[in-house]
């Protein structure tokens, strides 16, 4: 007895050595897939990431898997019908058919496991900057999960063969069949699992890793294979029929793909790599973006020095430290950030804005924020911050008199100071005659301000020899944007030679007795105090900002914007000196900083570090701690899962080439015994290459376009923290065409340099071989 298992143990190996063309596929797939999955875990040990990245190779992997099942049934065939012939059945002969498959998914485990550990820790170095360290006990049992999908998808492979009569069997070489009950039903099942999973990833909040929303691109890639081949299969029968007199070439690789329901399988998972890469591409690319975006919007600038409060840094404070160390405000800021509480609109960011475009420049661009240098001067001055650049053809002016008059003629005259955005004065000048009982009356005149205007200053007259009444100018439009909303004050202060201007009333702004030339130009320090504001920010009442302070300061609010600096996407941004001019000291909760341009002398960003008592914090560092806060490395991770689902499909299709290869032999030999040349031959099989590249580039592309479209923004690539800007997921063209572009590529490789056959190996004497 003791003898017999050594025995056993040297048949198994050689077995094993002999059926080693079939078990070498297997062993790879293994290593690749054992690797991938110990890699992505070994990095979510490290890295903190989701150890469920990794599900969509592992389904890859269970679905490719199979293949190799069922070839190795197909070269045990008469092994298995001699040990089912000996009263073999059940466990027994299970058992005898999944001793070698067992023995070569253990070693490539093996060696997986080790590849994976290598990978994971320079990933982890790489990326994340701290070794992986000692395994732990998350990796035994991915690989061990591995092992035993791997070991079920090779039985499933076989059952086809053990289910197979007996008389069948025995009777020698297989015929091609098309895809069974069983098989149609798995499709289906592919295709309801991908629907699921869009369902899924519409009822998740998307904050977290679901399982089933992470297997949705390979569902959905699976799902689009499966349709493209439908497609294919349907449109190759249809092309037997219509290319049968118009060339051999065309007839005979559409007869090729019509022949055989499984004759092109392994490019479902070729498909569902391609399109796990494209999300994975998609998500990289895009969570990168969305990690530089929302690191500038947190930094404010390349540099930021935070002041100790403790040492008396407040408002008044840093200005006079940027004031001091950088008198021409060349490469220094002040800045001071509320965090607020409770409402959005207590967050707010003070900036000393005169600065912010000679500091900051182009830091923006790109981002959420991008347009604030347009809005900066508006921030600083009062007037020109109320003047908001409106776009308008025409000009409104609306005047009324102040009460009835008996006689005597009123003709009320306007001219308007407007200025350009591109910095060139206009003025316009509008007249009107009022009734006798002073009736509002309405006079427009056109303008060319289609780029956007302001008004500068707005003069009132009369026509000499009119009766000197007061009137009123009530109304005041430039386009659809009214001007008369902010405050307005005499162009000179009043004096005992006249009136200074126009009186600001009730109605609007109202021009008295005397026949002088009444100007009105924008209030300079005083009335609301211009802000810009994220989307999100509301008020109750009426607009208000919350200076360094605390004081409550009416505020205008310019523009509104997705996301400001400093603040993100919940707060409001506003001028440093404006608001914090006559203030309170400022509240503690406040953050104050300075903010410095990337290339600043050396000597000043010293002399600041000293002044502030921190060292600078540039761009990259706020990048690192945004990445690590959120869990941006993952898609670095899903990026790992994506390179190891296109080995697999490689491996797949190689191994389903080579394995046809010998049928493919006979098929040249026998059409060559027929009279057709072998340059016929490679003709149909470009045409065939040609309408497998199409049908693979398709359904990648449309599997890459909906998993990108209803899945990416669900996979919890990122936790995307309070008040930042929201993970923006779209279809991009690149990552979209890439991956079908590979792809195809990869088919049409494999399946010409698979197809080329030699012509002393394709001679028709080798079917007479055969026969013999």
């Amino acid at each position: 007895m003791s003898g017999s298992r050594p025995r056993l143990r040297s048949r198994t190996l050689q077995g094993a050595w002999a059926r080693r063309g079939t078990l070498l596929p297997l062993l790879l797939l293994t290593v690749v897939v054992v690797g991938g999955v110990v890699a992505v875990v070994g990095f979510a040990a490290a890295a903190g990431t989701s150890r469920l990245l990794a599900v969509p190779l592992l389904l890859v992997g269970a679905v490719a898997v199979p293949a190799t099942g069922r070839e190795l049934a197909s070269a045990r065939r008469t092994e298995i019908a001699l040990a089912r012939l000996r009263g073999l059945e059940g466990g027994e002969l299970f058992t005898l058919l999944l001793v070698e498959p067992l023995l070569v998914l253990l070693v490539g485990a093996a060696a997986g496991t080790g590849l994976g550990l290598v990978v994971a820790d320079l990933a982890a170095r790489s990326w994340v900057g701290d070794p992986m360290g000692a395994p732990g006990t998350d990796v035994a049992a991915a690989v061990a999960v591995v092992v035993v999908v791997a070991l079920v998808a090779v039985l499933l492979g076989m059952a086809a063969a053990l289910r197979e009569p007996l008389v069948a069997q025995v009777r020698g070489a297989a015929r091609p069949r098309a895809s069974g009950i069983a098989a149609v039903f798995a499709q289906v099942l592919v295709v309801v699992g991908a629907v699921v999973a869009v369902y899924r990833a519409r009822v998740v909040d998307g904050t977290q890793s679901d399982l089933l929303v992470l297997a949705g691109p390979a569902l959905v890639g699976l799902a689009a294979g499966h349709v493209a081949l439908w497609a294919m299969g349907a449109l190759a029968r249809v092309g037997v029929r219509r290319t049968g007199r118009r060339g051999l070439p065309a007839y005979l690789a559409t007869r090729r793909l019509a022949r055989s329901a499984d004759a092109a399988a392994p490019l479902r998972v070729l498909v569902a790599a391609g399109v796990v890469a494209g999300v994975a591409v998609t998500g990289a690319v895009q969570v990168a973006a969305w990690a530089d975006e929302t690191a500038r919007l947190q930094a404010g600038a390349p540099l930021r020095f935070d002041l100790e409060r403790g040492n008396g840094g407040d408002a008044a404070a840093v200005l006079a430290l940027t004031e001091r160390l950088d008198p021409q405000g060349r490469w220094l800021m002040g800045a001071v950030v509320v965090p607020g509480e409770g409402s959005v609109a207590a967050r707010r960011a003070f900036v000393d804005v005169d600065r912010a475009e000679r500091v900051v420049g182009e830091f923006y661009e790109g981002t959420s924020a991008a347009r604030i240098g347009e809005l900066a001067d508006r921030l600083v001055d009062p007037a020109s911050a109320a003047s908001v650049a409106a776009p308008a053809s025409r000009v409104l002016v609306e005047v009324a008199g102040v009460s009835p008059r008996e006689q005597g003629r009123l003709r009320p005259q306007a001219e308007l100071t407007l200025r350009r955005v591109s910095g060139q004065e206009v003025r316009v000048q509008l007249g009107t005659e009022l009734d006798l009982d002073g009736a509002a009356r309405t006079v427009s005149a056109p303008v060319d301000c289609l780029d956007g205007c302001t008004v500068e200053a707005i003069t009132l007259s009369r026509v000499a020899g009119d009766r000197p009444l007061p009137f009123l100018l009530t109304d005041l439009r430039l386009g659809s944007t009214p001007v008369l909303d902010r405050p307005w004050s005499p162009a000179r202060a009043p004096s005992a030679a006249g009136p200074g201007g126009p009186v600001e009333v009730a109605e609007g702004l109202l021009a008295p007795t005397a026949d002088d030339r009444l100007t009105a130009v924008p209030s300079r320090g005083e009335g609301a105090v211009p802000v810009l504001v994220t989307r999100t920010v509301t008020w109750e009442g009426d607009p208000v900002l919350e200076s360094p302070g605390g004081e409550d300061l009416p505020a205008r609010v310019v523009a509104r914007f997705p996301a400001l600096p400093l603040v993100e996407a919940d707060g409001v941004y506003a001028d440093l000196p404006r608001a914090a001019a006559g203030a309170p000291p400022t509240i503690p909760a406040a953050e104050v900083m300075v903010l410095a341009r990337a290339d600043a002398p050396a000597e000043l960003l010293t002399a600041l570090a000293e002044e502030t008592g921190s060292q600078a914090r540039p761009l990259e560092r706020v990048t690192e701690q945004v990445r690590d806060a959120t869990g941006a490395t993952q898609a670095q991770a899903y990026l790992m899962t994506a390179i190891c689902c296109l080995l697999v499909a490689l491996l797949v299709l190689v191994t389903a080439v080579a394995r046809q290869r010998g049928a493919w032999v006979r098929d040249v030999a026998a059409l060559r015994a027929l009279g057709i040349t072998r340059a016929t031959l490679r003709r149909s099989t470009v045409v065939e290459a040609v309408l497998l590249l199409v049908a693979t580039g398709v359904a990648v592309v449309g599997g890459v376009y909906l998993a990108v479209a209803l899945l990416l923004g669900r996979l919890g690539l990122v936790v995307v923290p309070e008040h930042a800007v929201a993970l923006r997921t779209a279809v991009a063209p690149l990552p979209l065409v890439v991956p079908a572009l590979l792809a195809s590529l990869i088919v049409v490789v494999v399946l010409l340099r698979g197809r080329d056959v030699g012509s002393r190996e394709s001679a028709p004497a080798v079917l007479r071989e055969e026969a013999r």
